[in-house]
């Protein structure tokens, strides 16, 4: 058997789950989302807001007996349904597994050691795993050779930085956003004293209210308020326990108007939200502090500004990349499957119910001649 050099284990016991992902050996590739500072605040955040079953998948080499694959777990009960997921809760942006690179398997070596993996997890209906990378750090992500991936519909929007940003700008950004910023920038220095600052520590704890506040105005009339608060927690944890989150701060005459949020990991930058007050709507605030961040941190040799996921408009107005992520959902019992073959046909009908709509939409009124509807002239 090819993977006789490696067995497979699922570790249960909160402890050792918290030691196997709370060490950042130097053979370990995670994303930015799994690496040791984050989990342990997902966990400190999230295991105290309600009771987790948790558990980590790992796989390990036999001669030295060391986690090279270590993948954590929640149970998650919904709609009736048991879900094996990722530590995720809304707040990560990326799903992957903790990673040795020394850990090479072959296609056939990552199946059969994945289907092992399945048979050992806890009893559940489904395993659920949302945006998964291609890569996890320079290492190919093994997840991709198992039964059941497919393209997700999240993607990663990296941007690669410069040493000098008026070149990176020039090269990558929207010529008409540029200018567009560039006026309203210089809109707000007619008012006033406009700075930017890129702070971390007890410094950011002021401007990361004021975002977290302005963001929280966008849900107040929402069903997702409560979620939206569950992030703020996290958010706030972050920046107090860690020293990798990073707040920047735009500041006119010294008053906070806008302001930007996210981690800096191995020379790479993350942009989780992003904020501003209201009253200066007219003059984007946020993008100001999003391009100042974005100067900043070219400043400071960071080598890649990641937009992450979500596909609006201004990010591709920065010039950013689309890297595709994936999915993997497998049944693991009779009633997962069910409901796998039952979400796939009303993803189905809801696919052909808006295919007829798009249809519809594009049949020329009558009177109309069928050259018209092809050509779009009237």
């Amino acid at each position: 058997m090819t993977t006789s050099h490696w067995r497979v284990s699922v570790r249960r016991d909160p402890s050792d789950v918290a030691r196997l992902v709370g060490v950042d050996r130097g053979d370990l590739e995670r994303t930015p989302f799994q690496r040791a500072q984050w989990l342990e605040t997902w966990f400190g955040s999230f295991a105290s807001q309600r009771p987790l079953e948790i558990c980590a998948a790992t796989i390990e080499d036999e001669a030295t007996g060391e986690p090279v694959f270590v993948l954590p777990l929640m149970v998650e009960h919904r709609g009736g349904i048991a879900r094996l997921k990722a530590w995720d809760g809304g707040v990560s942006d990326y799903n992957g597994p903790v990673l040795s690179t020394t850990f090479a398997p072959t296609r056939e070596d990552m199946k059969t050691l994945w289907a092992d993996l399945l048979d050992a997890l806890p009893p559940a209906d489904l395993i659920e795993l949302e945006k998964v990378p291609t890569h996890i750090g320079a290492v190919d992500n093994p997840l991709l050779d198992v039964e059941g991936v497919r393209q997700s519909d999240f993607a990663r929007h990296p941007l690669p930085l410069g040493a000098d940003f008026e070149t990176l700008a020039q090269s990558r950004f929207n010529p008409s956003h540029r200018r567009t910023l560039a006026k309203k920038r210089k809109k707000l220095q007619n008012k006033g004293r406009l700075e930017f600052t890129l702070l971390a520590g007890r410094d950011a704890t002021e401007p990361l209210e004021k975002i977290l506040e302005w963001r929280a105005g966008r849900f107040a009339d929402r069903n997702d308020a409560a979620e939206a608060e569950k992030v703020a927690a996290f958010y706030r944890s972050l920046a107090r326990s860690t020293d990798i989150a990073r707040v920047g701060r735009l500041t006119l005459d010294g008053e906070i108007i806008a302001g930007c949020f996210g981690t800096l990991t191995d020379r790479t930058f993350q942009l989780l939200a992003v904020a501003h007050d209201g009253r200066f709507k007219n003059w984007s605030p946020g993008l100001l502090a999003i391009e100042s961040s974005i100067a900043t941190l070219c400043a400071q040799g960071v080598t890649v500004y990641d937009f992450t996921i979500g596909s609006e408009p201004y990010k591709f107005d920065f010039g950013v990349d689309v890297e595709r992520l994936y999915e993997l959902k497998t049944p693991l019992s009779l009633k997962g499957a069910l409901y796998m073959r039952l979400r796939a046909a009303a993803v189905g009908l809801r696919d052909r119910a808006r295919g007829m709509r798009a249809r519809f939409a594009r049949r020329p009124a009558a009177g109309e001649s069928a050259v018209a509807e092809g050509t779009g002239e009237g």
